[in-house]
């Protein structure tokens, strides 16, 4: 999918007419909720929400104009189900699931627009699904046992031409530039945006700093779009466009916010014109992106499970980014803190899939998970409860070496969930820190204190 940030007075009168729309379609348009305040909308179109799928067609016929429209509402959100499965579960074939068990997954729907007559029904409908209902019916009804969880945020897509020594961004309206602002929206796993090109966005990133892929430039343009990252699609190119007979070349690098990097080489063959070449181009960078995020995010469906957790710790930092890294595990759906002291934090994780998936998930952030020798709960002077026992253990591993770890768990039964919860209680992140000051010294510090709920990433 590709989305446009519109500026205020389009997104103003875009919320008008949205608005007039919904009070016009009656029953139906009252069950799509409260829509999005229209700056939110500017930011973030609707249809950039991976789980939301837009422009369902539906044509139905009947004599009742009010049954034809609930009829037409039940194909398109069973339509859009279809659709959305295959997003997520690719070469999957969508289950058959009953007009009631779809309707439990879908958090709204709106009418884009319909013509009604007295016997037939016209209409466009977007039609949005309840994350974590989708993830649990995957695994159940869905009959999947792996899908690929999509971006929580759209991408900035930014077309840099390099032109005779020139390197081009916002300057000039190059070829490359006009090709991106052209493409369809299409059914796309990572959702993109192309900026506006607003004297803003000269200010944010220069064409130099996003080849070189400066860290800070990077974050503003992103922020500045409230995406989840930024992607470089960089293409060496003659002033007048490519040349048909040679085709494209097309240096694409992903960054994530997370501090993740991911670059490919894209080639696009020649044949037809200079504008057929640059549509396959954008159509080809569309496609690699969606096959990388694919391969760095399937993982596995069906209901969550809860493992507890032992940290060593050998320093204060080593809390901070062990709780950095698990954040960006979409795998990890929450994060509870039991306790922690100067030398180990205990954690209950909750996952989907069994821990030996769960391991895989972690290791591409760079996280050891493996099973430990069972021992008796520790015993802590003047602890109130006995601290529980943990059969699993998370470790940090040093940057680039996650996926060469990814395997070596030991081949085992997978623990049984544990039902030890922590108190449900709300805990800033810079207020989290060991009972004792980490030294050099023999002496254990104070008892682990029970300090609540580690506040997890924001899920949708």
């Amino acid at each position: 999918m590709l989305h446009r940030r519109r500026a205020p007075l389009l997104a103003g009168l875009a919320a008008m007419s949205t608005a007039l729309v919904l009070t016009m379609t009656g029953p139906a348009g009252a069950q799509t909720g409260s829509p999005p305040p229209a700056a939110a909308s500017a930011a973030m179109p609707s249809a950039a929400d991976p789980f939301a799928v837009s422009g369902v067609r539906v044509d139905i016929s009947g004599s009742n104009p009010t049954t034809v429209r609930d009829q037409a509402i039940r194909e398109a959100q069973a339509k859009a189900w279809a659709e959305l499965y295959r997003r997520l579960v690719p070469g999957g074939t969508p289950p058959r699931l009953s007009d009631n068990e779809i309707a439990r997954m879908v958090q709204g729907f709106e009418i884009d627009e319909e013509k009604v007559s007295a016997s037939r029904y016209l209409g466009t409908i977007t039609v949005r699904f309840r994350p974590n209902a989708v993830r649990d019916a995957l695994g159940h009804s869905g009959g999947a046992t792996q899908y690929v969880e999509p971006p929580s945020r759209p991408f900035v897509i930014l077309p840099v031409t390099q032109t005779e020594g020139r390197t081009i961004l916002w300057q000039d309206r190059t070829p490359w530039r006009e090709a991106w602002e052209a493409r369809q929206p299409a059914a796309a796993l990572v959702p993109l945006v192309v900026p506006d090109g607003e004297l803003t966005d000269a200010q944010a990133i220069s064409g130099e700093d996003a080849i070189a892929g400066n860290a800070e430039a990077l974050n503003r343009i992103a922020q500045a779009y409230k995406a989840g990252g930024v992607v470089v699609a960089r293409t060496d190119l003659p002033a007048g466009g490519p040349d048909p007979a040679r085709g494209m070349t097309v240096d694409v690098t992903r960054y994530g916010l997370d501090g993740t990097r991911d670059n490919q080489v894209v080639q696009v063959k020649g044949g037809g014109s200079a504008d057929d070449v640059l549509t396959r181009a954008v159509a080809a960078v569309g496609t690699q992106l969606d096959e990388s995020w694919r391969r760095e995010h399937t993982m596995a469906a069906g209901p969550e499970h809860n493992t507890l957790v032992r940290i060593p710790l050998s320093a204060v930092n080593d809390w901070v980014e062990t709780r950095k890294r698990l954040s960006s595990v979409n795998a990890v759906t929450r994060t509870n803190l039991l306790s922690i002291s100067r030398n180990e934090a205990l954690i209950t994780l909750t996952h989907r899939g069994d821990p030996e998936q769960l391991a895989q998930a972690l290791a591409r952030q760079d996280l050891g998970l493996a099973r430990t020798a069972s021992a008796a709960p520790s015993a802590y002077p003047g602890a109130p409860l006995p601290v529980p026992s943990a059969d699993w253990q998370l470790t940090l591993l040093p940057r680039g070496s996650g996926a060469a770890s990814a395997g070596a768990i030991p081949s085992s039964t997978s623990p049984a969930a544990s039902p030890f919860q922590a108190s449900p209680m709300s805990l800033a992140p810079s207020s989290l820190a060991p009972s004792a000051p980490l030294d050099s010294g023999g002496t254990l510090g104070a008892p682990p204190r029970n300090l609540g709920t580690l506040p997890a990433k924001s899920l949708p």
